[in-house]
């Protein structure tokens, strides 16, 4: 589970900028709380950010992406794409990045810094309900491992010879199989699942594939949400009818791994890459609907924008709601496309499943301020971005208002302007 997320100088954003799922002292819906006994915390299921076009809503979101993809991806050469805080004159000052999550009961803190040329700082610290312990420490061109784990000498002589490769040492050391590095990268690789309105590729952890081609899950996602949909059907596609370019197809071999992705196709259809037999294999998907006893097969580019957006979220919406593996899902537009019915049947079926053992999340950026008045949303939920022209984003929650009854409309409020995070028109 994510705990807080800090980080400066990238996008919109220019100085340090703290993210929050420490739950607050409010007592609304505190059933739904995820409690950390040992360390007398509680966590919240759910965050939602409101803001104006513009505001920074997605740059925070691509934070934590840029963040994820740096420590899971294996850098061979070149600089760190790192995109600086827009309005500096000066491009070779640091951006930070400061982290913690929960992984098997334990907090872990994960600190980095760097500039498009490396990595210039990096600690990984782990905490128990007694202690806490620096794994390593990395600043500049030293690093300290921590003498008092195992394997320790072996470690240390990985970490030095890889000072020199622009990636963290984080993603080197998992790579060797040395723990507890292996489980803190597999929060970052599997469980923390970042969604962007304009991704390319989109986690697809479902088997649509040659023996299954009607997933039950993924049909009752789509029955339940009224798309008129039954089901998906694939079919095989040649790679070479794709006509993929060099970088789609590299991005796709590494990512691949972890489990089938779905491409979307620029005409709006939908592919599934996967490995088979060694290399990647497609299937174009399309959406079956029943007439009268009868079936047909309708390309999924002429279905609706909302059924679409309904099909790419479904993955997220099985975990979230019918799975019983620990995740956070943090999506960008999560209500792009969607009818605000849905938006509510979501959000709500969400929080009804989550209790004090539950040990998942959804973040997400929203227009929708129906979810405001019905959702039940605690206040500590609820994030609003405000940026005026040409100055950096500010992230304020919904608490840090004073005054506020307890009974007052945040809906109201937010759309009368007396919240800000609204457009200047």
């Amino acid at each position: 589970m994510l705990i807080e997320f800090k980080f400066s100088n990238f996008l919109s954003y220019k100085e340090m900028t703290s993210f929050s799922m420490v739950a607050g002292k409010e007592r609304t819906n505190s059933k739904t709380l995820a409690s950390i006994p040992k360390f007398r915390l509680k966590l919240l299921p759910l965050a939602a950010i409101y803001g104006a076009n513009a505001s920074g809503k997605s740059n925070l979101i691509k934070a934590l992406g840029f963040l994820k993809t740096l420590v899971t991806t294996q850098r061979v050469k070149g600089k760190i794409p790192l995109r600086h805080f827009y309005y500096s004159e000066d491009k070779n000052t640091i951006s930070n990045f400061e982290i913690s999550f929960l992984v098997n009961e334990l907090i872990y803190e994960f600190k980095i810094a760097c500039n498009e040329d490396g990595l210039l700082y990096e600690e990984l610290i782990e905490r128990n309900s007694r202690s806490e312990k620096t794994l390593y420490l990395r600043d500049k061109d030293k690093v300290q491992i921590n003498p008092k784990i195992n394997s320790h000498d072996a470690i240390q002589c990985v970490a030095d010879r890889s000072l020199n490769r622009p990636c963290p040492l984080l993603t080197t050391l998992s790579s060797m199989k040395f723990k507890p590095f292996e489980g803190v990268f597999r929060w970052f690789s599997e469980e923390l699942k970042v969604i962007h309105q304009d991704s390319f590729l989109i986690p697809y952890g479902l088997d649509i594939g040659e023996n299954d081609s009607r997933n039950t899950l993924l049909s009752e996602v789509l029955r339940g949400t009224d798309t008129g949909i039954s089901a998906l059907v694939s079919t095989p596609v040649s790679e070479s009818s794709l006509r993929l370019l060099p970088s789609e197809r590299n991005e796709l071999l590494s990512t691949v791994c972890h489990g089938s992705q779905l491409i979307k196709e620029a005409g709006g259809g939908r592919l599934l890459a996967y490995f088979k037999d060694g290399d990647l294999a497609f299937r174009r998907l399309n959406a079956a609907h029943e007439i009268s006893g009868k079936e047909y097969l309708i390309p999924l580019e002429e279905e609706s924008t909302g059924t679409k957006k309904i099909i790419d979220l479904a993955p997220a919406i099985i975990d979230l709601l019918l799975s019983k593996k620990n995740c956070v899902y943090v999506i960008d537009g999560i209500d792009h496309g969607l009818h605000m019915e849905i938006n509510y049947w979501l959000v709500r079926r969400f929080l009804e499943n989550v209790n004090s053992n539950t040990r998942k999340q959804l973040i997400f950026t929203s227009q929708d301020t129906n979810l405001l008045r019905r959702a039940g949303l605690r206040r500590d939920e609820i994030w609003f971005v405000e940026r005026r022209r040409n100055s950096p984003s500010q992230l304020v929650n919904a608490i840090e208002f004073k005054g506020l009854r307890i009974d007052s409309s945040l809906q109201k409020l937010y759309e009368e302007g007396r919240l800000g995070a609204l457009p200047i028109l």
